[in-house]
């Protein structure tokens, strides 16, 4: 079966969901009790009606102002010796 973004699905396991996106082989849902799931197309999946017409997931809300990448940086390799020679080393030039 087609499915498309905003669809309901119900899943033997999982149970009740709403598709966010399909993509290719792979649908990626957002189930009501069991969280998001990536799961394949080839998955027996039943078509379902939303728990309520009004009904929105619950949203993870951070502090205002806050960011995510905020303060964060990539860890830095120590350079070797030989690095650190390579990048430092004077060219002198002969008159």
């Amino acid at each position: 079966m087609n499915w498309k973004s905003q669809d309901w699905i119900e899943h033997a396991s999982f149970g009740l969901g709403c598709v966010s996106e399909s993509r290719g082989d792979r649908l990626d849902i957002d189930f009501v009790n069991s969280g998001a799931k990536t799961i394949l197309t080839t998955t027996e999946l039943k078509r379902a009606n939303p728990p309520s017409s009004d009904f929105k997931f619950a949203r993870v809300k951070r502090k205002s102002g806050s960011s995510p990448l905020k303060g964060a940086r990539a860890a830095r390799r120590p350079r070797s010796v030989a690095e650190a020679s390579e990048t430092t080393a004077v060219v002198t030039q002969s008159s």
